[in-house]
């Protein structure tokens, strides 16, 4: 019997060879792991993000109970006894500034002139006066004696007028130190 002869090679040509299948490429490797632990990030963030939410519905919970344990009209009635005693405090402070500036003119006013207006500027030390004097020579002896004092930076008069009682009207400035 005759030979039959295929069209296949039974051998390979040493020119041509073929890749072996070795499973999965290295790049494909990596690319897989990548998404796998992107994906199990994925899930646990979302995981954390509802942890999170669930803490927050908890504390606002929380809060809401505080508040309705403190009734807010005693709230209210303790904002307004705070806001009252510092603006006590800032009086008395004042006050306690401006007290030896009345010490001062009681000490140093002569006994013939009196002063109807008082205006004080803390921020300038800087007292003005309206008074009234029996005559002019009095109301340069009481500028006088404000001038000779050592709290005193300057002092000086204006706006003399003369009254129908023959009184003097004057207005005063003293600069203190």
């Amino acid at each position: 019997m005759a030979e039959i002869s295929s069209l296949m090679p039974k051998k390979v040509s040493s020119g041509m060879e073929y890749y072996k299948n070795e499973g999965l490429g290295a790049l494909l490797r990596l690319s897989l792991i990548l998404f796998i632990l992107a994906s199990v990030l994925t899930g646990l963030l979302f995981a954390y993000k509802g942890l999170l939410a669930r803490q927050l519905d908890q504390q606002r919970q929380i809060l809401s109970d505080l508040q309705v344990q403190f009734e807010p009209s005693l709230v209210a009635q303790l904002e307004h006894v705070a806001s009252t005693i510092t603006n006590a405090k800032m009086l008395l402070n004042k006050h306690l500034f401006i007290t030896p500036v009345f010490n001062f003119l009681e000490k140093h006013t002569l006994p013939d002139v009196s002063f109807s207006s008082f205006n004080y500027s803390a921020d300038k030390k800087t007292l003005t006066l309206n008074g009234e004097a029996p005559s002019y020579t009095e109301i340069s002896a009481q500028i006088k004696t404000f001038q000779n004092q050592q709290e005193v930076a300057a002092a000086s008069f204006a706006n003399t007028a003369l009254r129908d009682a023959g009184s003097v009207v004057f207005n005063t400035i003293i600069n203190f130190k």
